[in-house]
C-alpha cells in the first residue's frame, strides 16, 4: 500500500493516517464510504511559510485582519523565545512566597478538591500551567506577541500566529475594558476569558480551514465543538489534573463553541457585541449564545456565623463549571452532572482562617437536584474532611483541616451572614485560573474537518 496522506492536529505533533481518520470520522456521522473528500495538498504560502520570518508574519496578520475587516491597523511586534526562556520568564514574575502554600486561597481551594493534595501551592499550579500549556500569548501592555519555541509543525505554528494575530486586532478593534470590566470573581473570568479566547479560536479555525480550501458548508462545526468538550471532560474526570485547571481550558473549548455559534450565525457583527455585554457567567457560556439562562438568584445572606476564631480571609463566586467539575469527581454520571450545573443559580466561596487552621464554606443555589447533590458528595468522605448539608434548595458544602472543626462548622446557624464579593480591604476577588489573550497546547482541529452532507 502506498503512503497515506496525514492531517494536522492543532497544538500537538501527532499525525493520523487518513485512512485511520476518514474512518472514524465516516462512522461519527454515519457517512457512506464516499462521505469524505480528501486533504487539499496545494497549501498556500500562509500555512508553510516560517513564522519567524517578517514576510510571513506580515502576510498571515494581513489575511488574518482582512477576514476580520479590521485592515488599516499596524500589526504588532512579535518575539520567539525558547520553552527555557518561557519558564524563566514565568518563574521570575511571581512571588517566592506565593509558592509556600500557606495562604488561605491555597488551602481553602486543596480542601474542596479545586487543586490536588500533592500541589505546593495555587501559584505554583498557575505557574507550571503557564510552563507547560502556553503555546504563545499577547500582551496589550506593549502590543507584543510572544511565541514559545516548541518546534510546532506546518499549519499547526501558521494557525498557532493567526489566532494570537486575532488577539491583537481584538484590542484594536475592540479593546479589552468593557469585556474585563464586570470581572470580579473566578465565574466571570471564565465568562470574560471565553469571549476573548472563544473569538481568538473560532477566528484561527475558520481561517486556517479557508486556507487549506475548504468551503464553509463541507466543515460539520457540531462535530469540532463535541471533540473539543470531549476532551475537556477527560481532563476533569483525571484527578491528577487540577480543577483549576480545566478551567483554565474551559475558553478553548465552550467559549470556542459560544463564540463560534454566534459568528457563523450573525456574522462578524457578533464579535463586537459579545466584547461590548459579554456573558456574566460560566453558565452562560455553557447554554450557548442563543440559550436563555436564568437570571442569577443569589440571597444576600450567603454565610454561617464563623466559628469562633475564625476570620474571613477569601470570597469567590465559581460557577457552573466547577459545579460540574466537582460533581464529576464526587461520582456523578456525566449527564446527571451537566444537568445539575446547568440548573446553577448562584455560588459563594467563602475561606476562614485563625491563623493556624483553615475552613472553607461553599454555597451553592439550585433550581433542582439540591438534595442528589448532598446526597452525592456525603456518599463518600474517605479521604475528605468534607461534608455537605442542605438548606431549601442551597447546598453548603463545609470543609475544613480536623474533623474536630469541620463538626463546630457543621453546628453553626447557615444563612446568616452577609456575602460580598468585596474584601474587607477593598478589593474584589479575582479569577484563579490561568489564561488572557493566550494559545493552549491543547486545542486542535481536524484536516480534513467533519464533512457536512
Amino acid at each position: 500500500m502506498g503512503e497515506m496522506n496525514a492531517f494536522f492536529s492543532w497544538g500537538g505533533v501527532t499525525r493520523v493516517r487518513l485512512s485511520v481518520a476518514l474512518a472514524l470520522i465516516t462512522g461519527m456521522l454515519g457517512c457512506g464510504d464516499d462521505a469524505a473528500a480528501p486533504p487539499r495538498t496545494d497549501l498556500p504560502y500562509e500555512l508553510y511559510c516560517n513564522i519567524a520570518d517578517a514576510s510571513c508574519q506580515r502576510t498571515i496578520y494581513d489575511s488574518v485582519a482582512a477576514k476580520l475587516e479590521a485592515t488599516g491597523f499596524a500589526a504588532p511586534r512579535l518575539r520567539t523565545i525558547s520553552v527555557e526562556q518561557h519558564a524563566e520568564e514565568v518563574r521570575s514574575s511571581i512571588d517566592l512566597q506565593d509558592l509556600t502554600g500557606e495562604d488561605a486561597s491555597t488551602r481553602g481551594l486543596r480542601l474542596l478538591g479545586f487543586i490536588p493534595e500533592a500541589s505546593e501551592s495555587l501559584t505554583g499550579t498557575q505557574t507550571e500551567f503557564r510552563i507547560s500549556q502556553i503555546a504563545a500569548y499577547y500582551s496589550s501592555s506593549n502590543d507584543m506577541i510572544t511565541v514559545v519555541d516548541r518546534d510546532y509543525e506546518e499549519v499547526n505554528a501558521q494557525a498557532l500566529l493567526a489566532h494570537e494575530f486575532a488577539h491583537a486586532i481584538q484590542q484594536r478593534q475592540f479593546g479589552f475594558a468593557e469585556v474585563w470590566a464586570g470581572v470580579n470573581s473566578e465565574d466571570t473570568a471564565l465568562a470574560a476569558r471565553s469571549v476573548i479566547e472563544g473569538d481568538a479560536s473560532h477566528t484561527e479555525a475558520a481561517w486556517t480551514y479557508e486556507k487549506l480550501g475548504y468551503l464553509p458548508d463541507e466543515i460539520d462545526w457540531d462535530a469540532i465543538y463535541a471533540d473539543g468538550k470531549s476532551r475537556l471532560d477527560e481532563r476533569v474526570v483525571d484527578p491528577e489534573v487540577a480543577l483549576v485547571d480545566t478551567a483554565s481550558f474551559f475558553p478553548y473549548s465552550y467559549g470556542f463553541a459560544f463564540m463560534s455559534e454566534a459568528t457563523l450565525i450573525n456574522g462578524l457583527e457578533a464579535r463586537g457585541l459579545a466584547f461590548g455585554a459579554p456573558p456574566s457567567s460560566a453558565l452562560e457560556v455553557m447554554s450557548g449564545p442563543f440559550g436563555d439562562p436564568p437570571l442569577f438568584d443569589f440571597p444576600n445572606l450567603a454565610h454561617p456565623s464563623p466559628v469562633e476564631g475564625h476570620t474571613q480571609e477569601v470570597q469567590d463566586r465559581m460557577g457552573a463549571w466547577y459545579v460540574y467539575g466537582f460533581l464529576r469527581r464526587n461520582g456523578v454520571a456525566e449527564e446527571e452532572a451537566w444537568t445539575t450545573a446547568l440548573s446553577w443559580r448562584g455560588d459563594e466561596l467563602a475561606v476562614y482562617d485563625t491563623g493556624s487552621e483553615i475552613a472553607a464554606v461553599w454555597r451553592v443555589r439550585f433550581e433542582e437536584s439540591a438534595s442528589m447533590v448532598r446526597d452525592a458528595i456525603n456518599a463518600e468522605t474517605e479521604g475528605r474532611t468534607q461534608t455537605a448539608v442542605l438548606f431549601e434548595q442551597d447546598v453548603f458544602v463545609l470543609a475544613a483541616e480536623s474533623d474536630q472543626a469541620l463538626l463546630a462548622w457543621a453546628d453553626q446557624p447557615l444563612d446568616t451572614m452577609t456575602a460580598a464579593l468585596v474584601l474587607k480591604d477593598g478589593r474584589r476577588q479575582g479569577g484563579v485560573s490561568v489564561g488572557t489573550c493566550m494559545k493552549s497546547l491543547d486545542f486542535k482541529l481536524p484536516n480534513p474537518p467533519p464533512l457536512l452532507h
